[in-house]
């Protein structure tokens, strides 16, 4: 029997096609999890596990249909999709439904893009455990006020395979290694106010241990006495673990699906200049060593880096081969790898932009770390959220602030930009640094 992992995924293409199908794609993922996490001094849970899934999209006599098993075994694969190209066959059929055109294939060719570590299968569950207890003692005896601590080790192997009918196959591997800590602290009264922190890396040998423990449990007691402000137009700086808050809606907007169905504050407004124009949202796609660099999208179609906006003018939407036919606009990909903005198009900066230098830039008004709840309308830009933080005047933190919302319009926001930071954490696919606007209302008491 073979053992090449590969083989189900070609099994089941050639099974689509043999039994009616006109295209079909095939994706398999296998992957591996293990954490374990760690409350005060004591072991609380330990988790382990690997899935391998098929996800089968069957083009069938005009229609389309879409189907997952974590089944493998070729005489079950070849019973499912037998039946999943009998239900296909029941639904409506949709000309829109297609395979790309193969012109617009990754062909390969691509440098290594490092997000594969294969001296994470030699980490023993005795050395996960030591960093999970070691980031919790950072925190205990450490200060009487402290509750409780809550740390977490954790690392995930993904593989991921992609075939089509019409000749793509390419595959992707990719590790991460994590580490977190939640900090409650002892506050007025029944106040228990805490905090979190968080590492990640690809790369075993790049996860920042130390001080993880450490930062949460200052975080939260930085949040002890916090005051409620009164209503008003306050700038304000968000810092880069939450900065992208703000950018997930202009992504949103700007998505095939979303223009299609009128759900987008930005439809009709490629090549228009709507936001300032100090704004550029760039995808550096290809970056080595980002956990969101890819070669192609989900459809195999290839990826490049581009200014999706520059100097505030929409330049691109996520548009997939469905959303293309439906819209009659050319298929870009279905969505960003790596995202970062800047204040103009040269990427680069002389001067670091770290917080300091942004909060001394904009004298006072409201450091937002956390949001706590609301929403934004994907059809206005308008948003509400409930944010934590602090207030802080002559470019220094004076005290946490409590019940506290910000709201307003997406455009408007992003049209009130005083700085964008050159300092994003490398902890997630979006690098998105801290953030700095100017005029934004909130409402207190």
């Amino acid at each position: 029997m073979s053992t090449n992992p590969k083989d189900a995924a070609v099994k089941a293409l050639e099974v689509s096609l043999a039994k009616g199908c006109q295209a079909a794609r095939i994706c398999l993922n296998i992957s591996a999890q293990s954490s374990c996490s760690v409350r005060n001094d004591k072991l609380d849970r330990l988790q382990q596990s690997t899935s391998s899934s098929l996800y089968i999209q069957l083009f069938v006599d005009g229609r389309y249909g879409t189907f997952s098993t974590n089944r493998t075994e070729p005489e079950e694969v070849a019973n499912f999709i037998g039946k999943g190209i009998e239900a296909t066959r029941f639904l409506t059929p949709d000309p829109c439904r297609s395979l790309p055109d193969k012109a617009l294939y990754y062909t390969g060719g691509g440098e290594d893009l490092r997000q594969y570590d294969s001296s994470g299968e030699a980490i023993e569950p005795k050395q996960k455990l030591s960093i999970a207890f070691g980031c919790s003692a950072e925190v205990l005896g450490k200060d009487k006020r402290v509750v409780t601590v809550n740390s977490e080790y954790g690392d995930s192997d993904d593989y991921f395979y992609m075939i089509d009918s019409q000749g793509f196959d390419e595959e992707s591997h990719e590790t991460n290694f994590t580490l977190s800590a939640e900090c409650s602290v002892k506050g007025r009264g029944d106040a228990r106010p805490e905090a979190w922190w968080y590492e990640g890396a690809m790369f075993f040998d790049k996860l920042k241990i130390e001080g993880c423990g450490t930062k949460a449990m200052e975080r939260a007691l930085n949040r002890l006495n916090p005051i409620k402000l009164k209503s008003g137009k306050y700038n304000m700086v968000i810092e880069n673990t939450v900065s992208s808050r703000f950018v997930s809606p202009v992504v949103s907007a700007l998505n095939g699906s979303s223009i299609q169905q009128n759900n987008s504050f930005l439809k009709d407004m490629l090549g228009k200049q709507v936001f300032s124009p100090h704004f550029t949202l760039f995808d550096n796609a290809h970056l080595v060593g980002a956990a969101g660099s890819r070669y192609y999208d989900g459809e195999g179609v290839a990826t490049k880096p581009i200014n999706i906006i520059e100097d505030g003018v929409i330049n691109t939407y996520f548009i997939n081969t469905y959303n293309s036919k439906k819209l009659g606009l050319p298929v870009t990909v279905e969505g960003p790898s790596v995202l970062n903005c800047y204040m103009d198009r040269s990427f680069s900066s002389s001067q670091e932009k770290n917080l300091d230098y942004i909060l001394s830039k904009c004298g006072s008004g409201i450091f937002v770390t956390g949001f706590n709840g609301g929403n934004s309308n994907s059809s206005t830009g308008d948003f509400s959220y409930g944010v934590e933080g602090f207030f802080f005047e002559n470019g220094k933190i004076s005290h946490p602030i409590k019940e506290m919302n910000v709201s307003g319009n997406i455009i408007t926001l992003w049209n009130n930009i005083v700085e964008i930071g050159t300092d994003p954490r490398n902890t997630s696919r979006w690098l998105i640094p801290t953030l700095a606007f100017e005029s934004v209302d909130f409402s207190g008491k």
